[in-house]
């Protein structure tokens, strides 16, 4: 059975994936017909992180039922959620007197980033090999390309603590059914 321990990281990675899965398919949409700036791209990635996150909501709210997740991992991830909405919003309407892009309202951001979500994890596999050739970021995407880098390493490191949690887990019990 995985502990308590173990569930919070397996959210956490979660979390993170959420961001991390999103991005080249995020960036790959947002650049598609024209590239619209930093703000665009940055807004079509974090509605689409923002769709994955509620996925992932969904799924904490089903372990805290089976007393798998604590309540404080589901009000900060609760709380990265917004966060992520706000900032995504706020650099959607940052671009919407340049190009009339824009979905309105917080609510159908919010709508659009499930899509979003849907969409960019139908793109990864196509907009990968693109990433290492440098043709799929422009100059501006700088940052965004950090961004996903450092959230790559804090996915693998979780991951990783997370096998070795539930390999040490797995060695516990096979030890405590040796008579």
């Amino acid at each position: 059975m995985i502990g308590r321990a173990m569930g919070w990281k397996r959210y956490w990675l979660l979390v993170v994936l959420a961001f991390v899965v999103t991005q080249p398919g995020s960036i790959a949409f947002a650049n598609w017909d024209a590239p619209y700036g930093f703000y665009k791209d940055l807004s079509v990635w974090l509605g689409s992180s923002a769709g994955g996150l509620l996925l992932v909501l969904a799924y904490g709210l089903y372990e805290w039922g089976r007393k798998k997740l604590g309540s404080a991992n589901l009000i900060l991830s609760a709380v990265v959620l917004v966060l992520t909405v706000v900032v995504g919003y706020s650099a959607e309407l940052a671009i919407d007197g340049e190009m009339g892009y824009g979905s309105g309202n917080i609510v159908l951001f919010v709508i659009g980033g499930f899509l979003g979500f849907i969409l960019s994890v139908m793109l990864l596999l196509v907009s990968l090999p693109y990433v290492p050739t440098g043709d799929f970021y422009y100059p501006y995407d700088c940052p965004l390309v950090i961004a996903w880098l450092v959230l790559i390493a804090v996915a693998v490191l979780l991951g990783a603590s997370y096998v070795m949690e539930r390999r040490k887990e797995k060695l516990r019990e096979s030890e405590s059914r040796v008579p």
